[in-house]
């Protein structure tokens, strides 16, 4: 699938590939979508557009880590959006890759883009931001950041509640909670790493088409990079908080793992002498001192119980019990 975003002077239209052509005899401003569409028709629309030949190879890989480099007379950006984001971190991931000029946007994608979707729709944000391409390409990846935080914002009330059950009643399936979100917030991590670094790059290495010189493509794109900053931290702090849930957990499991052997001993140490006086009583030799005692019988259960009662008082003053 191919789309187009065409932009002359106050005058908006929406269409497909025929656009293209329409936008090179008449100049203006032009965003194409593509999504789907076969490698080699693919690969020959992208080289009309003077996209670079080693950047349609990355665009057009199915993984690509998020990656910036600028060709002159465009600049070549690799994000890592997303197509769902689950309560369970469970996260469709979706390569966008924006090939950027002064007066083209282009997004190659293997997917639905929450970003790319959220501004396609909206004319007003299109007649205000597609005259300057590098200003909608961070207004895109502006609202999937939003989107981003929001989500990781709702994950911290999961966690939070997590660790509220954890305390009343910590189960094997809570615990298998706390090592899934720790694992999926891992690799969410790495890809907030990454487009933190990417940003940093862009703001630190101006290019003619991300000029940081200009006000307004500076503090856009500033506010990419506060977002991918603050997903980074986030993302970490998730990840530690996790870890210590999990070390919380094994602490309490211990702790009650304690507290029944502690008892299970208790019970153990009092059994251990009543058991040695019957296993004594109870051998039946002739010449046993109490063999044919007449209140031997009662002597004997009276023994047991005052060391069974000894020991109950005993433990009871140590906090055993």
């Amino acid at each position: 699938m191919i789309r187009t975003q065409y932009l002359k002077g106050d005058q908006l239209q929406t269409g497909g590939k025929e656009q293209i052509e329409i936008w090179r005899q008449q100049g203006g401003a032009i965003w194409v979508d593509i999504e789907g569409e076969e490698e080699l028709a693919e690969q020959a629309l992208l080289d009309q557009l003077e996209c670079h030949p080693l950047a349609v190879q990355d665009a057009q890989r199915h993984r690509h880590p998020p990656k910036f480099e600028d060709f002159g007379n465009n600049t070549f950006v690799i994000y890592r959006g997303f197509e769902r984001f689950d309560e369970d971190i469970s996260i469709a991931h979706v390569q966008v890759s924006f090939f950027i000029s002064s007066n083209a946007l282009i997004t190659r994608r293997n997917g639905t883009s929450y970003g790319v979707e959220k501004l396609w729709g909206s004319a007003t944000d299109l007649q205000r931001y597609l005259p300057t391409p590098a200003i909608l390409f961070t207004r895109i990846v502006n609202q999937s950041l939003s989107e981003y935080i929001k989500r990781m914002l709702e994950l911290e009330d999961a966690i939070s509640q997590m660790e509220d059950e954890m305390l009343e009643a910590p189960t094997d399936q809570l615990m298998q909670r706390f090592v899934l979100y720790r694992s999926r917030l891992r690799k969410l991590n790495r890809v907030f790493r990454y487009h933190e670094k990417v940003f940093a790059e862009i703001m630190r290495e101006s290019t003619a088409v991300l000029d940081m010189n200009e006000s307004s493509i500076y503090h856009s794109m500033q506010d990419v990079y506060d977002k991918c900053e603050r997903l980074d931290s986030l993302g970490t702090l998730f990840y530690e908080q996790c870890g210590d849930l999990i070390e919380g957990y094994i602490s309490l499991t211990s702790h009650q793992l304690n507290k029944t052997m502690q008892a299970l001993t208790v019970i153990t140490a009092i059994f251990v002498p009543l058991g040695l006086l019957s296993g004594i009583y109870g051998m039946n030799f002739e010449n046993m001192p109490e063999l044919h005692s007449q209140n031997g019988y009662f002597v004997l259960l009276s023994v047991m119980a005052t060391v069974a009662i000894s020991l109950l008082i005993f433990f009871r003053r140590k906090r055993w019990l």
